[in-house]
């Protein structure tokens, strides 16, 4: 892999107000959190950049105990991860590949985030020539990191310096890292007849009707979740969901207070834990 300065930048507390002041609710460092901040590295899947081909970049975070980051939508609380590209001339940054987001606990507010450990995906298009034997890439991520309270990041800078080849092979330390997580983004499915949506005053309705049942049963209805993907519904609220004989899955849940006016559309994730993996579904039904 290439040269991305210290491995782990260990981020301490900076007193950013304007940043803070982004949260819906006041949120104050702790000492303890100080001393076990946010892990966070830039690194590739690839060992080198092939002109003309797309590679992966990834932000890997790794949250001391009992802390979190956020999801690309953090819910009624937090401030979702960004980041900030400085590009070589002709490089192009795609979107972030988000994996599936957990139900996290900001101070008694249900929201949508990380615990643990996390791989932030990021597709660059190299161009069709590559002047020089390395290339440079640099980002400014940014991030909000809580627990019992807030540690935040601001544009910390990040690098990494990879080779210039024909073949752009797999690096054999990050490779199986780039695979378990994105066998973690949530992705559309075929196996459903139908999906849709309604509102029903304060209540959003989701179904999901399956072309077959699936075989493994679920374990526990209340692990089913949807994650709201622009506000719509609440995410500090319980959902309720319902399973009939055949299978159709329906899941009424409280609208936000700061939901989008006039939605077209329900976009989200549905999480369904089954005897093996999750099953994890982007879903946009059209209301």
């Amino acid at each position: 892999m290439g040269d991305t300065g210290p491995q782990w930048r260990m981020v301490q507390h900076m007193k950013l107000i304007g940043f803070i002041a982004l949260l819906l609710f006041p949120c104050a460092l702790r000492a303890e959190e100080a001393d076990k901040p946010l892990e966070i590295a830039l690194i590739s899947e690839a060992g080198g950049i092939s002109a003309g081909k797309t590679f992966f970049l990834g932000f890997h975070l790794k949250h001391p105990a009992g802390s979190h980051t956020y999801w690309k939508n953090p819910g009624i609380v937090g401030v979702p991860t960004t980041i900030e590209w400085e590009l070589p001339p002709g490089f192009q940054a795609g979107e972030i590949q988000w994996p599936a987001p957990k139900l996290v606990n900001m101070a008694g507010h249900g929201a949508q985030g990380y615990e643990g450990e996390t791989l932030l995906m990021i597709p660059i298009t190299a161009p069709g020539e590559i002047a020089g034997a390395s290339v440079k890439i640099s980002a400014k991520a940014s991030w909000m990191c809580c627990g019992t309270g807030c540690n935040p990041a601001w544009k910390v800078p990040f690098h990494i310096t990879l080779p210039v080849g024909d073949v752009a092979a797999a690096d054999a330390a990050n490779g199986p890292l780039f695979k378990k997580f994105r066998g973690q983004v949530p992705k559309s499915e075929s196996g459903w007849k139908e999906i849709f949506a309604k509102r029903d005053g304060a209540k959003i309705v989701l179904t999901l009707d399956p072309v077959s049942r699936h075989p493994d049963p679920f374990p526990n209805l209340a692990d089913i979740r949807f994650f709201t993907a622009d506000g719509q519904v609440d995410s500090g609220r319980k959902q309720e969901v319902r399973i009939s004989a055949e299978g159709v899955i329906v899941m009424t849940m409280d609208a936000s207070e700061t939901a989008p006016k006039n939605p077209e559309s329900l976009p989200g994730v549905v999480v369904i834990p089954t005897g093996k993996a999750p099953r994890l579904i982007e879903v946009d039904p059209r209301y």
